[in-house]
């Protein structure tokens, strides 16, 4: 078969398209989440609607910066063996935008969450960074220069594939044309595309932490505004890259059953991701234990009340103890053989126990500090001991509603592009086996 009439079949096979069944229970997803966002707003504990819904922001954000993050680093590495996944981290990335626009409503539940919001109570030495007007303004930049370069990339290294689609087939929709304006020869543009895509990855890979970084100070560590660590930025940033293999391990499995997809997706190449998510695992988990044991040999007065809270605590000491076996014991040892990494069923089932930790780390990083806050101002009666772990209804249907939106704009990106990066050289070069 001819490199041509092979992109066309593959174009062909992987024509991505949602049912309509499926397109109706994730609207329903929506509908159920917007509704119990609404009604707990106009409840006498509208603090637990936004709890919730920042809670499910920073964990489907941090999978869609860890998907984006993923394309940037194949990118920047040349990596051969993730070129059949690129485009579904890509998907991923698309909700980064819908994740920015959860951020910005955030702003406005504010006061639920801060205890420096009350200039009374901040810290003063902090009040020149925890301070509404600036949390504003750096957040807005940052996520505005982040969404900006991850939207012109993401142009970048699917055109010269919408291109090549349109001349081979008849791909094309008002998302894709707006694409390929003006568009050269097909030599032209994957030259040209790929020397954009590697200037633009470096200062992109940059820009992810920085934001990483950005996000966990600003909406996760200043909820306790005592409490502070230079390391708790990267830790957000290596879960973000944890959720997002995760998620593309579980993606990849139906693609290359659905797509059949088998020779570019091969057994080896998943081994190489999950094992890649095994070892992003082992990191978060050095990253935890390296803060744990700085506050623990300094004797740090002002960090000390924060992990007692969550290690020590009748009410969520047990919690810390449930994520170090979803993130790190049962991904380490069900990941650990061979055997295990190349078994898609299995390995797709410790992802999902992945994402479920990852999930609760949030949970367990934001509403401590939250339920702290209420109780100092009044709003929990703590004199038998904070709530703790007591998942509500809007727990429940603002994470379906977020989740929802989150697949929604997945699958409408990869409706409108093609599911393979077909104009990749290094998609169709015959895969190393190990």
């Amino acid at each position: 078969m001819s490199r041509d009439n092979e992109m066309k079949a593959l174009l062909e096979q992987t024509r991505f398209r949602v049912s309509d069944r499926l397109q109706k229970l994730l609207l329903g997803f929506v509908a159920v989440g917007i509704i119990g966002f609404v009604v707990g707003l106009i409840g006498n504990r509208s603090y637990l609607a936004w709890q919730a819904l920042l809670v499910n922001t920073i964990f489907f954000g941090g999978i869609a910066l860890g998907g984006l993050a993923f394309s940037i680093i194949f990118t920047i590495t040349g990596a051969q063996w993730g070129r059949p996944i690129k485009r579904l981290a890509e998907a991923l990335g698309a909700f980064v935008p819908i994740g920015a626009l959860l951020l910005c409503l955030l702003f406005f539940g504010a006061d639920h969450f801060f205890e420096w919001m009350d200039h009374d109570k901040v810290i003063h030495t902090k009040a020149g960074w925890l301070n509404f007007p600036f949390f504003i303004i750096r957040n807005v930049v940052f996520l505005g220069l982040f969404v900006a370069g991850g939207i012109y990339y993401l142009k970048t290294v699917i055109r010269p594939d919408i291109g090549l689609a349109g001349k081979l087939s008849d791909f094309s929709n008002l998302f894709a044309d707006r694409f390929v304006k003006n568009y050269g020869s097909q030599e032209e543009e994957e030259a040209g595309a790929e020397k954009r895509a590697k200037t633009l990855a470096p200062p992109l890979a940059l820009l992810f932490f920085l934001l990483s970084t950005l996000l966990a100070f600003d909406w996760m560590m200043s909820l306790d505004q005592e409490w502070f660590s230079t390391m708790f930025g990267a830790q957000y940033a290596v879960a973000n890259l944890i959720g997002a293999a995760a998620a593309l391990l579980i993606i990849a499995g139906i693609a290359r059953q659905e797509f059949q997809l088998d020779e570019y997706i091969t057994i080896d190449r998943y081994h190489d991701l999950a094992k890649l998510t095994f070892a992003i695992c082992a990191l978060w988990t050095y990253l935890v234990f390296s803060q744990i044991l700085v506050i623990w040999y300094g004797d740090l007065p002002e960090e000390t009340p924060y992990l007692i809270l969550r290690m020590q605590s009748v009410e969520w000491g047990w919690m810390f103890w449930v994520l170090f076996f979803l993130l790190f014991f049962i991904p380490f040892f069900g990941l650990m053989s061979r055997t295990a990494c190349k078994s898609i069923w299995f390995s797709r089932l410790i992802a999902v126990v992945v994402l479920v930790g990852v999930w609760l780390e949030k949970y367990f990083l934001i509403v401590p500090s939250i339920q702290e806050n209420n109780a100092r101002a009044g709003l929990i009666d703590a004199s038998q001991g904070l709530p703790g772990f007591s998942p509500n209804l809007y727990d429940v249907s603002i994470t379906l509603g977020v989740f929802g939106i989150f697949l929604l704009t997945c699958f409408w990106f990869l409706q409108r592009v093609p599911a393979v990066p077909i104009s990749d050289s290094l998609f169709f070069r015959t895969p190393i086996e190990h």
